[in-house]
């Protein structure tokens, strides 16, 4: 559960906290490694671009930045698309937290 669907009231729950960390710096790795990746790779597409000078719509420069807006969306380091029901990094971590927990509930049960 994001931290802003809490009762702003009531005391943070630690758990929440703790969860919540976890998930942003998980999100954070990847915006700056796509930052990292996109930075280099649009001055080759400028390059490019200016050398061959395509259309617009069939242009490096373009095509990267619509990549990049895809990318903002599947990270979704704000929660800003949650509910846009495109495929982000959350249902990803979700199931893995999933994964993890029922595995560790089986074998709770097992000792």
């Amino acid at each position: 559960m994001p931290l802003d669907k809490l009762d702003i009231n009531k005391p943070l729950p630690v758990g929440k906290a703790f969860r919540h960390l976890i998930f942003f710096q998980i999100k954070l790795f990847f915006d700056a490694f796509r930052d990292l990746l996109f930075s280099p790779i649009s001055i080759m597409a400028f390059i490019v671009d200016a050398v061959l000078r395509p259309p617009v719509g069939e242009s490096l420069s373009y095509k990267l930045t619509r990549l990049g807006r895809k990318s903002d969306r599947m990270i979704n380091l704000f929660g800003e698309y949650t509910a846009s029901g495109e495929f982000t990094i959350d249902e990803t971590v979700n199931g893995l937290e999933s994964a993890v927990l029922s595995e560790l509930n089986k074998r709770k049960d097992h000792n």
